[in-house]
This record gives structure tokens, C-alpha cells and sequence, in this order.
């Protein structure tokens, strides 16, 4: 039997100031020589949404590379393990110590994120979405969207549309925060509605006051509910931007996730745009470390 090698790793709770909230997040250090079908099987041993394997850079002017997989698959993007690989890179390389910017190869190119410090403790990382929210395919009728999520029709807004910032969501608006909470995928309805679909997650969402309730299915990539997710709430600023703008230039949401499964979670969005153009869109949030250790491969 071959010796493993090993590899230190981190895990860290993404978009909380809490352990045990936000989203689970396990980052593998050092991981040039692990070969991609290894990276798959460890991010399935890990088992949360998301496993980051961080690689050099192919720029000297870039931090790191980093691979994004689920449990099922790889990713090109993906928002809490950006924020996630971010914060984990400067609170453990010593030569990141005070870093305010960061810069993360991944699939759709290099992602810039800020780091935002409170002296020595890190208050919460933001990266600038890669690419800009782009509408998609036209949803399906109300009444399959409202029987994917075992809803009654009415309680599915007329505004339902698919966006897209790297990967792509169908946005669904609820008519309540009771109604979102009553959400339930039902597997076989989804699969049939959206067989044709490219990016099959779904993302019903809810008004609640001054916030945004939000939740988000993939079952295709392995993750039946996500407790936070920093690229649809990316996507999800074109909606907001197109359905729910704010008079300022720059206009700033709060996101609200993960309370149905138990791990409240808090995303910040600002959009700035141009008129009505959307010129830039930002996501944010707080990490805390929960474990380190060595991995055996």
C-alpha cells in the first residue's frame, strides 16, 4: 500500500461571525500535485457544499489558484469558497498578514477580493462579482415553478427569471417569508420542469422588511439546500437591480439564509450602476475558523 502524502487543511464557517452558522467551507493547502478524480473524492469525504484546493498562481501578480468542487462536481465559481479561501489564506500565510486585497484564480478568471480589518481581526472579506449579472432563459409557467416548491400558484410572484454572474439561478420571489419557509423541492417535478436547463439551481427569495430572505436548491451538484450562497446572491443583484432599485448610485441589500436548516447565514450585496446600467456588484461577509489539521491522500 502506497505511503500518503499529507496535507494541511482548514475548515472555516463562510457569511456568520458565529461557529456552527454560515456555510461550511474545508480548504486544502498546498494541493499542486493532487490530481483531479483525488480533489473529487476528497471533496466528497468532506462532504459540504463546497471543498477549495489551493494551487500557485499561473500570474505572479495573482495570490493563489484555486479549485472549487462540490460533492458531485467541479465548479468555475462559486461565492462562499471565494470569501472563504480568501479569509483562510490571510489569517494562515504570514506573508498575507495586513493583505487588504487578495486575488483568487478560479475557472472564470481572477476573482479580486477585499479585506476588511478591524487592527488584527478580519471583519469580513468582499470579492467583486467576475463577470456582471446577465438575464437568462424565461422561467417556466407559475404553475410548475409553485409545484417545484410546493407552493400554491398564488404564491409565486409574477416576476420569477433566471441570472446569471458566473452561474446561473432561477430567482423565484415568494409572496411572503411564510411561504419561503414552507418551500419543499420536490425532486421530481424540478427534474422534469427543468430538464432543458443548463444551471438547474433554483433560488426562491422573499422581501422581509428592510431585508432579503433567500434559500437555494441544488440537488444537481449534491446539495440539496445551501446554507449561504455568494454567487446567486451575485445573480441575484440583477434581479434586485432590475425589480427592486434603490435611488442611489450605489445601493446595498441584505441577504438572510440558511435559517431553515439551521445555520443562519448574512450576505452583504452593494450595486453600483450607472443610470440603469449595473456597473459593478460586490458580496460580503464574515468568516470564523472552526478546525485545522492534516489530510492523509
Amino acid at each position: 500500500m502506497p505511503v500518503p502524502r499529507s496535507y494541511s487543511f482548514c475548515t472555516c464557517d463562510v457569511f456568520t461571525d458565529r461557529r456552527f452558522g454560515g456555510n461550511q467551507l474545508a480548504v486544502v493547502l498546498e494541493a499542486d500535485d493532487l490530481p483531479a478524480d483525488q480533489m473529487q473524492a476528497i471533496a466528497r469525504e468532506f462532504n459540504y457544499s463546497e471543498t477549495v484546493f489551493v494551487l500557485p498562481p499561473s500570474s505572479p501578480a495573482h495570490t493563489a489558484r484555486a479549485r472549487i468542487f462540490t460533492p458531485a462536481r467541479e465548479l468555475r465559481f462559486a461565492g462562499h469558497p471565494t470569501i472563504g479561501t480568501a479569509f483562510v489564506l490571510a489569517t494562515c500565510r504570514p506573508a498575507l498578514a495586513g493583505a487588504e486585497r487578495i486575488v483568487l484564480e478560479e475557472g472564470v478568471g481572477p476573482v479580486s477580493i477585499s479585506v476588511e480589518r478591524d487592527g488584527t481581526q478580519i471583519r469580513r472579506c468582499v470579492f467583486a462579482a467576475p463577470t456582471l449579472p446577465q438575464a437568462g432563459p424565461p422561467a417556466p409557467p407559475r404553475d410548475a415553478l409553485a409545484a417545484m416548491l410546493g407552493l400554491a400558484p398564488l404564491e409565486v410572484l409574477d416576476s420569477a427569471e433566471s441570472w446569471s454572474c458566473g452561474m446561473g439561478f432561477l430567482v423565484v420571489p415568494v409572496s411572503s417569508v411564510a411561504a419561503l419557509e414552507r418551500c419543499r423541492l420536490d425532486i421530481a417535478v424540478w427534474s422534469s420542469t427543468l430538464a432543458a436547463w443548463e444551471s438547474k439551481h433554483v433560488y426562491p427569495v422573499a422581501q422581509a422588511g428592510a431585508a432579503w430572505r433567500v434559500r437555494m436548491f441544488a440537488p444537481d451538484a449534491g446539495v440539496p439546500e445551501d446554507p449561504a450562497t455568494g454567487s446567486a446572491a451575485a445573480a441575484f443583484a440583477g434581479w434586485l437591480a432590475h425589480y427592486a432599485p434603490q435611488a442611489a448610485r450605489r445601493s446595498h441589500y441584505t441577504l438572510l439564509q440558511g435559517q431553515e436548516i439551521g445555520r443562519p447565514s448574512r450576505l452583504d450585496v452593494t450595486i453600483d450602476r450607472d443610470g440603469e446600467r449595473v456597473t459593478q456588484v460586490q458580496v460580503g461577509g464574515s468568516s470564523v475558523m472552526v478546525s485545522q489539521g492534516t489530510l492523509l491522500a
